[in-house]
């Protein structure tokens, strides 16, 4: 495998996702949002619950997964953020060059429809 690969398959660390946090607040002060407003206070809980996690890359992996279970709730989500905060492109970038580590982390793990169809039948046997 060629060094190129190498750095292409490298998955985010926790430590590049708590910069990401912080750019997503940093982006938010540029453009005055209030500390204590509900946009600033989620992103500062995040890095909270992140500084807080026993295992800090376990944490941002499930963080990744639950977010993004699927490519279809991937490309809801970066579609909706865009129509939210087009009109502030430090923001923008920076929540989705954010999205962009945590979906790096999860697309090993996206549900597929036919994961989804044998869990429907694991659930059911039960009946």
């Amino acid at each position: 495998m060629s060094t190129q690969n190498q750095l292409i398959d490298t998955k985010p660390t926790s430590q590049e996702i708590e910069q990401a946090l912080i750019n997503v607040i940093k982006a938010g002060l540029y453009y005055r949002r209030p500390k204590e407003g509900k946009f600033m206070q989620s992103y500062k809980e995040r890095i909270r619950k992140l500084r807080q996690a026993e295992d800090p890359e376990e944490y941002v992996l499930k963080l990744a997964q639950t977010i993004f279970p699927n490519e279809d709730k991937y490309n809801k989500i970066m579609s909706d953020y865009k129509s939210w905060y087009g009109s502030d492109p430090e923001i923008l970038n920076s929540i989705m060059e954010l999205y962009k580590l945590y979906h790096k982390l999860a697309k090993d793990y996206f549900n597929t429809k036919a994961q989804v169809d044998e869990e429907v039948e694991d659930f059911l046997s039960s009946i």
